[in-house]
């Protein structure tokens, strides 16, 4: 009996032992299909991720390829290397093929991105994009005495010259000597606005229909013809008062210009190895202070031609009206280039009739280059025959401001005199003053300067999309 209990309490035992066995087995089966699982995902994970970048590479291959027509209607594509990470690659073949056949011309682009393992030739994803653009021409910005990529404002000013606006005008108190006057109204949502203007744009066109909304012409004289578009009601989007029109017509809007860049680098450079790079501002203030001439209480600084770039932040950027010893100051920088990446300001007497030649191509450099922070020329006030008189190209991945500040001092002849070239890649406005007072600004197109100065491609081409399709 007692022998029958000892091996019943042996039975339990293992039973025991193999109901544990089994529950480990089915445990770590579990953890398995687990780790499998989680490992699968994380494999579709990664090739959901690759096959993402690979067509992200082919569609960067199609921006660039039109990118690079716009600057050059000849560009027949290229090879390009992309590291996703450190074991694998990506290659993206760029070819594109021109229809001059068709009116307008036509591209096609092709887009071949192939993502490979790093040291083999063991394709991972291929993904293929063909494009087909159509290409037009884009206006000469070199036409134009003034270009705002987004609004011109204006008040109590005389510009001899053709304008473009991106966007909208809003312009007062002025006259425009012109033939084609253009506001392609790109931002919408607001209204052109001619207020007491004097316009001889005889032959030519005073172009509002980009205006999505309204332009209105109030008390004002057009010599040539006024472009307007249709309105949400069906007819003329301008509206008319008290005002002489040459004649009215509903035409189409007018293409966009695009902001010629200007590579600044090979000029830092030169800068650097002629002693006229300056890591900041004040550095370059104490530069001029070497070519001081002082007499009558008015202190002249003018530093040698060449080419100036300053390299410092935007609020060390405004010229000082005055020197150290309470003389106020009138710069000349003519024969030279003042380059910088972020901001200028003038608020002193400033003359620059000359942008600087170089010599190797005989060739000006625009007058005034600066970054997205703009160019701010207030009016100059506060002392006799203060002028700001500067010839050549004035040009801003910025805003540009032109007089118009609480500066303006009545009776003391300041003004802004440019002959050349306003360009801008975000607004312009003239003579906007707080207290409303300001005087005539004169801005002219020069362009026999224009033609010559450097370092711009003015002939662009516009590229429109036509079809897009996809592979692999």
């Amino acid at each position: 009996m007692r022998l029958l209990q000892h091996k019943e309490g042996n039975n339990k035992g293992q039973t025991a032992i193999i109901a544990a066995v089994i529950i480990m087995a089915i445990m770590l089966t579990a953890i398995t299909t687990i780790g499998y699982v989680v490992l699968g995902e994380y494999k579709l994970s990664q090739n959901d991720i690759l096959a993402s970048q690979t067509r992200y590479l082919a569609e960067s291959g199609i921006e660039n390829a039109l990118l690079q027509i716009g600057e050059n209607s000849s560009y027949t594509g290229g090879a390009f290397v992309s590291p996703i990470d450190s074991q694998i690659n990506g290659t993206d073949n760029v070819t594109v093929t021109y229809n001059t056949s068709d009116t307008p011309e036509q591209a096609t682009i092709t887009s071949e991105a192939t993502v490979y393992q790093q040291g083999t030739t063991n394709v991972l994803y291929t993904k293929t994009i063909q494009v087909v653009a159509s290409l037009g021409e884009i206006p000469q910005i070199d036409n134009y005495a003034i270009f705002a990529n987004n609004y011109i404002y204006g008040s109590d000013f005389t510009i001899n010259g053709d304008i473009q606006s991106n966007n909208l005008l809003y312009l007062q108190n002025g006259t425009i000597n012109a033939q084609n006057i253009n506001a392609v109204g790109e931002g919408g949502g607001a209204f052109n606005n001619l207020d007491n203007m004097t316009i001889n744009n005889t032959g030519g066109v005073v172009n509002l229909n980009g205006n999505i909304l309204l332009s209105f012409i109030n008390d004002s004289q057009i010599t040539g013809e006024l472009g307007c578009g249709t309105a949400f009601w069906g007819g003329s989007s301008c509206i008319v008062t008290d005002s002489t029109i040459g004649s009215q017509a509903q035409v189409s809007a007018p293409p966009s210009i695009t902001l010629p860049t200007f590579d600044t680098s090979v000029w830092e450079t030169y800068a650097q190895n002629h002693g006229t790079y300056f890591t900041s501002a004040p550095s370059f203030y104490a530069y001029l202070e070497n070519y001081s001439s002082v007499s009558g209480g008015i202190d002249t600084l003018s530093p040698p031609p060449g080419v100036y770039y300053i390299d410092a932040t935007i609020n060390e950027q405004t010229l000082p009206s005055q020197d150290s010893e309470g003389n106020y100051i009138i710069y000349n920088f003519t024969g030279s280039t003042i380059i910088t990446k972020t901001a200028f300001g003038i608020t002193a007497g400033y003359t620059q009739t000359t942008p600087f030649l170089d010599s190797s191509t005989g060739k000006y450099l625009p007058a005034i280059i600066t970054g997205k922070q703009g160019i701010d020329m207030d009016q100059p006030g506060g002392y006799p025959n203060a002028q700001i008189n500067i010839t050549g190209i004035i040009y801003s991945q910025g805003g540009i401001s032109i007089g118009g500040s609480d500066h303006y001092v009545p009776g003391f002849n300041g003004s802004v005199t440019i002959n050349g070239a306003i360009w801008s890649g975000n607004e312009i406005s003239i003579n906007e003053s707080d207290d409303q007072q300001s005087s005539p600004q004169t801005i002219s197109l020069d362009s026999n300067i224009v033609n010559n100065t450097e370092g711009f491609n003015t002939t662009q081409t516009s590229t429109q999309i036509i079809s897009w399709n996809e592979t692999n």
